[in-house]
């Protein structure tokens, strides 16, 4: 399994140095796959390029077409800025970057006999940017309508749920809008509503953007006490119309910059709880006003 070749990779470096633990990452990406069986997926596009997603799936689950018991629900996730994996394999393991973000570093509390996540990199050729103008286009959308394909060709998939973090959230508001008919749903957490001005600036399209352009089911899940002034909670509230929006309470061990992945904007000691309301509201349609601990 993977979580045994990583342990015993990290163990091996820490007995060579004899020292503390010197894998940080391998511990890291280690803990984020507890219990879960992943492969990396390489899907040729029709430009002459290549995206990849990380395919992760609960271990003892039926393995794709095998069974009727496997999962047949695909969440794909959209990793906050920059979203850029540089996802492969080395050795038969999956590599990537990113391992810190909400979305990645909880992917497996997603990961049930229902369920299954689907990690997307952005395709090879946006690897320099993957920015706004590619995240509001339809190339985004075609690219994404490929790598449901693929997924459902490889799996027992029937129904795709996209769900994005903070500038994740740039695609999963488009691709909501875009893929009547391909996906099922789509979840937006920490959702970017006060871009940043200025050249450099990103998610420029969330700031007048209308949600409801989208057919397809949405839901909102936000921190009460997000601390990016990109991602405010009572801009949600006052932008999200009629659309439903479970709120995020509390936090443990916060640290570090406002709108990075280990303050509450990446939901730091509540990544369980906020994950089990996400895959309730999927599967269930429940929809609880509040969760976690203040």
């Amino acid at each position: 399994m993977i979580t045994s070749v990583w342990r015993k990779h990290c163990r091996l470096a820490l007995l060579a140095a004899l020292a503390l633990p010197i894998c940080p990452s391998a511990i890291a990406q280690n803990r984020a796959a507890e219990g879960l069986s992943e492969s990396v997926l390489q899907i040729p596009l029709a430009r002459g390029t290549e995206i990849s997603v990380l395919l992760s799936q609960r271990a003892g689950v039926a393995p794709p077409n095998t069974s009727p018991a496997a999962p047949t629900t695909a969440i794909l996730l959209f990793a906050g800025y920059p979203g850029i994996l540089r996802l492969r394999e080395e050795a038969g393991l999956p590599v990537f970057g990113m391992g810190g973000n909400f979305l990645i570093r909880a992917r497996r509390f997603l990961n049930t006999a229902n369920t299954f996540t689907v990690a997307v990199d952005c395709p090879q050729d946006q690897w320099n940017n993957c920015g706004d103008a590619y995240r509001s286009s339809a190339q985004h959308a075609q690219d994404i309508q490929a790598v449901i394909a693929a997924v459902k060709a490889k799996t027992q998939a029937s129904k795709v749920y996209v769900v994005g973090t903070s500038y994740g959230t740039v695609s999963t508001a488009f691709l909501a809008a875009a893929l009547t008919g391909h996906v099922d749903g789509a979840v937006h957490t920490a959702t970017f509503t006060d871009p940043g001005r200025g050249r450099n600036a990103h998610g420029q399209p969330m700031a007048t953007f209308d949600w409801s352009r989208a057919t397809v089911a949405q839901l909102f899940v936000h921190h009460k006490d997000d601390p990016c002034g990109a991602t405010r909670y009572d801009s949600v509230v006052a932008r999200k119309g009629s659309l439903p929006l479970i709120a995020v309470q509390g936090s443990d061990n916060a640290s570090g910059p406002a709108c990075e992945a280990r303050s509450p904007h990446g939901f730091v000691g509540r990544e369980q709880v906020t994950m089990q309301a996400i895959h309730d509201w999927i599967t269930d349609r429940k929809l609880p006003a509040t969760v976690g601990e203040p």
